[in-house]
């Protein structure tokens, strides 16, 4: 992150001018030549997410840095995505380059998920630089590189014949294991007197829902790999949310107070859920988010409706489980 002062001027022109990056086609291609083909544009992005949340540079600095944050990060995954994709190996070896390490991820407040780039977005005014994507370990190389492949890899089932889709979901299935595992082992760690359902939470960051044939057929097979034990969980602002197959998910629809006309590509089966920004909560979500950055927890929220208690800037341990809190993951009443 840029903590020093001088840097801040630097950094600021720099998301304001950055257009996306030239490469040379790649003869092996995988995460460590990618972020070493990128390597200055994934640290200056890097720094301008810490600008863009800075609370001490100039006010003009993180303004802009604000401004132009989301742009820059999209055409930066897309310079991934097209270095990947244009890349001289074969399409069994970009397939076994992205599956080489692990498909989906974890964190102590996510859980076992998985993420996309941003470029699957529909974002709003306000979700845009406001995304938690943008900070700390969202924000890094490893991570920005980890969603443009995982983004690639759901385009080319998403574009796919049928023996391209088979051969992705085989090789997708000893990753869909470890995770079932992994939402299994999360259960181990449960605060005394509180039970939930094993779950994986897709789209962590991004939007798998860009990719609704992918996405079925990837829950498809957590659910039937765990014999309909781990459900599959999916937060969305996508247009293509209709497409999910409801036996397969349960859907979280994200509202803010910039995008209430998505309430129309909402299906009968989804909740609805709303980012609070500045606080601003609505009685139509059944949980309201207040913002929870690393450093900044709105204090006081305005309106009337159910507040997600891992937002609370009160609440110490910022979990979902720590809360004993399961009502994104159980079906919408």
């Amino acid at each position: 992150m840029p903590s020093k002062p001088e840097l801040h001027p630097r950094v600021a022109a720099w998301g304001a001018t950055y257009s996306g990056s030239d490469f040379k086609p790649l003869e092996k291609v995988g995460a460590m030549q990618l972020r070493l083909q990128f390597e200055l544009e994934l640290k200056e992005y890097f720094r301008l997410c810490g600008l863009s949340r800075s609370g001490s540079a100039r006010s003009d600095y993180v303004q802009l840095a604000l401004d132009h944050v989301f742009r820059v990060r999209v055409l930066l995954e897309k310079s991934l995505t097209n270095a990947l994709e244009k890349s001289t190996a074969s399409q069994d070896s970009k397939f076994s380059a992205v599956l080489s390490n692990s498909f989906f991820g974890s964190s102590k407040k996510q859980g076992i998920s998985l993420r996309m780039p941003l470029t699957t977005c529909h974002p709003t005014a306000l979700c845009a630089a406001g995304c938690y994507s943008h900070d700390v370990l969202d924000a890094t190389p490893g991570a920005m590189v980890r969603g443009a492949m995982n983004g690639w890899l759901a385009s080319q089932y998403e574009q796919g014949s049928s023996r391209i889709r088979a051969n992705i979901l085989d090789r997708l299935e000893r990753h869909c294991r470890l995770a079932i595992r992994s939402a299994f082992k999360e259960l181990e760690a449960l605060p005394l007197a509180f039970e939930r359902r094993p779950y994986i939470r897709f789209s962590h960051v991004g939007e798998i829902v860009a990719y609704p044939a992918f996405a079925n057929a990837l829950a498809y097979q957590v659910i039937n790999l765990s014999k309909g034990q781990v459900d599959c969980v999916v937060y969305t602002r996508h247009r293509k949310v209709a497409l999910l197959d409801p036996k397969l998910w349960i859907i979280n629809f994200t509202l803010d107070e910039r995008s209430l006309n998505r309430k129309a590509w909402i299906p009968p089966h989804a909740r609805i859920v709303y980012s609070a920004f500045g606080g601003r909560i609505s009685p139509i979500a059944e949980v309201n988010f207040l913002e929870h950055h690393r450093h900044t927890h709105m204090a006081k929220a305005a309106g009337d409706g159910r507040i997600c208690p891992a937002t609370l800037p009160e609440t110490e341990v910022r979990s979902c489980d720590a809360c004993r809190c399961r009502r994104c993951f159980v079906p919408p009443n």
